[in-house]
């Protein structure tokens, strides 16, 4: 498993934009992505060297938001980490054994072109996304770079 990006909740996509970018010399790579499964949008960026993990900000559409609960209890900060996996179901299965609730069924994921994506709760309380390696893509060939309505 390789650490594929670090999830960012906050309640303004564009004003954390600026702050990464500005401040931290972050690079965007993606558009505003809506994700309906979840009622978020996500913005992909890089930190650094062109390099992994990504950081993916976060932020709620409205009021069913499944993060908006998060962001009310602990502000703004690191939501979850997503691992990149060669065979998603085989991964599922490992973590089952190590006690990991599944939340999900596996979906696809509006920021990833649609790979397959499915979350994961540890006993200690870590939120983490697994996501299927992509055939034939590799760096940030395999995000969705433009904006983005995926409908299930």
């Amino acid at each position: 498993m390789k650490i594929d990006h670090i999830g960012y909740v906050t309640k303004d996509i564009k004003k954390k934009s600026r702050y990464f970018t500005n401040t931290l010399g972050y690079k965007v790579l993606t558009s505003k992505i809506i994700e309906p499964a979840h009622d978020v949008s996500v913005q992909f960026f890089s930190m650094g060297n062109n390099s992994y993990p990504l950081l993916e900000l976060i932020e709620p559409l409205n009021k069913r938001s499944k993060i908006l609960n998060f962001l009310k209890k602990y502000g703004e900060g690191i939501h979850h980490i997503a691992y990149e996996v060669i065979n998603i179901k085989k991964k599922i299965e490992y973590f089952r054994k190590k006690n990991f609730i599944v939340l999900s069924e596996i979906v696809p994921g509006a920021g990833h072109n649609n790979t397959p994506t499915v979350w994961l709760y540890s006993y200690d309380g870590d939120l983490i996304e697994l996501i299927q390696k992509q055939k034939k893509k590799k760096s940030f060939t395999r995000l969705t770079k433009k904006f983005l309505k995926i409908k299930y």
